[in-house]
C-alpha cells in the first residue's frame, strides 16, 4: 500500500505538522454542530456538550498525533463560538479567557477540558507502557526500530532521534523536551539496576541527578 492511508478515520503516514492532516476532524466538529440544528440549549447544556460531543471527537487523532498550536486554536474557535452563541450564525463577543473557562469549578472555571492537556496526557501513556513490563506486539515493533534501551527508560528526550523515525515516534520522545514534567513524575524502585539509568532517571529522592547535581553531569559529559 501507499501512504498516507486511512485507518478508522486516522491519516497514517501523514506530516501531522500540517493542517490538512486534521482538517477532516475540524470538519467533524463543524459537522456535529450542523446537525444539531437550529435547536435551543442552555448555556449549562452547552458546556456539556462540549465536553461530551465536540471534545470527543477529535480523542483518536489526539491518542496517538500531537497536535499543533493552529488546530487546537480552531477547535477552540469552533467551541467558544458554540458556547457564546449557541446554534446561531451570529458572532458573539467572548467576555472570558477560553484558559479560565477550562479551569475546574473548584478554581471558578467551567470544567471545560483543555485539549491540550488531552493531548499530553494521552500521548504519555505511550511513554508509561514503555516503562511497564507488560508485554505487547507495538512493544516488539519500537524495540526493533530503535533499539532495546529505550524500555524502561523515563527520559526519553536524551535519545538521539533517527532522521527517518516516524513523527510517532518523535512527537512521544520530545513530549517533555523542555519541561521534564514526565520523567521527573516518574520514579523507579531500583531492583538489579538494569534498567535504571544513573543520572537520568528518578530513583533517589524526587529529581533526576542530572538536574540536582548540573555541575557534576555535565563534566562528566564533557570528558
Amino acid at each position: 500500500g501507499h501512504t498516507p492511508f486511512k485507518y478508522l478515520g486516522l491519516p497514517v503516514g501523514a506530516n501531522p505538522r500540517k493542517f490538512a492532516t486534521w482538517e477532516p476532524m475540524v470538519n467533524a466538529i463543524r459537522g456535529k454542530l450542523s446537525a444539531w440544528g437550529n435547536k435551543h440549549v442552555t448555556l449549562g447544556g452547552r458546556i456539556v456538550m462540549i465536553n461530551a460531543v465536540l471534545n470527543a471527537i477529535p480523542i483518536f487523532y489526539l491518542s496517538l498525533l500531537k497536535m499543533p498550536v493552529k488546530v487546537w486554536k480552531e477547535i477552540v474557535k469552533i467551541q467558544r463560538t458554540f458556547l457564546w452563541g449557541g446554534l446561531s450564525k451570529r458572532n458573539r463577543i467572548c467576555w472570558v479567557k477560553w484558559d479560565d473557562f477550562c479551569k475546574p469549578k473548584s478554581e471558578a472555571g467551567l470544567g471545560i477540558r483543555d485539549l491540550r492537556l488531552v493531548n499530553l496526557s494521552l500521548l504519555a501513556k505511550w511513554r508509561w507502557k514503555l516503562l511497564s513490563p507488560d508485554m505487547e506486539v507495538w512493544k516488539d515493533v519500537v524495540v526493533a526500530k530503535y533499539g532495546q534501551e529505550i524500555i524502561g527508560k523515563g527520559n526519553l528526550g536524551d535519545l538521539s532521534i533517527p532522521r527517518l523515525a516516524s513523527k510517532w515516534w518523535s512527537g512521544i520522545c520530545n513530549l517533555d523536551k523542555d519541561t521534564n514534567w514526565f520523567s521527573e513524575a516518574v520514579e523507579k524502585r531500583v531492583g538489579d539496576g538494569i534498567l535504571t539509568y544513573f543520572w537520568n532517571d528518578v530513583w533517589m529522592g524526587n529529581q533526576a541527578l542530572r538536574h540536582r547535581f548540573p555541575r557534576i553531569y555535565a563534566e562528566i559529559q564533557c570528558a
